[in-house]
């Protein structure tokens, strides 16, 4: 399995499934119909927030198209720290009731940064629903995403000692 380098907080950890690769790292809670997908990857040395989007977009073709009639909150988030990151939460009715959404792109130096969050709700109160599950997921869980370093996923080497030979 892949070891992705992003620490992301899951209320409730056990009621998702988690799953590793080949290049996204995917959580789905089917109790909910909501899939929360992450990756990082290495970009251009100045790579802006939309060619990191246009590049997620490319490998991952279910991450919903943003329609400005559709969108509830759009505003800067301040982590993973060191990307200039976008949150856009949108809510859009369905065949089968509404369909939500939470989508942060950013950028760092020479790296892409991408999380898709979606839901779906039907019956009664459904708006309510959605509204609850997207502000959980834009406040407790994007907002709280870490990506470790390079030092941090690097394998510690321990340095070996060794006696002094007994000539010197």
């Amino acid at each position: 399995m892949l070891d992705f380098p992003i620490e992301v907080p899951l209320p409730d950890k056990s009621s998702w499934q988690i799953s590793e690769g080949p290049s996204w790292l995917v959580a789905e809670q089917r109790s909910s119909s909501s899939q929360l997908a992450l990756r990082t990857w290495r970009a251009d040395r100045l790579v802006r927030r939309a060619e990191c989007e246009a590049e997620a977009r490319l490998g991952r073709p279910t991450i919903p198209i943003v329609r400005a009639d559709a969108v509830v909150d759009r505003r800067a988030l301040s982590d993973p720290a060191d990307f200039d990151n976008e949150l856009i939460v949108g809510v859009e009715p369905n065949a089968f009731g509404i369909t939500g959404y939470a989508l942060v792109f950013g950028a760092s130096v020479g790296r892409c940064y991408a999380a898709v969050f979606t839901t779906r709700v039907s019956g009664k109160n459904a708006e309510v629903e959605v509204a609850i599950r997207l502000s959980l997921v834009a406040d407790r869980i994007l907002s709280h995403v870490r990506v470790r370093s390079v030092d941090e996923r690097a394998p510690r080497r321990h340095l070996v000692v060794t006696p002094k030979a007994a000539s010197d």
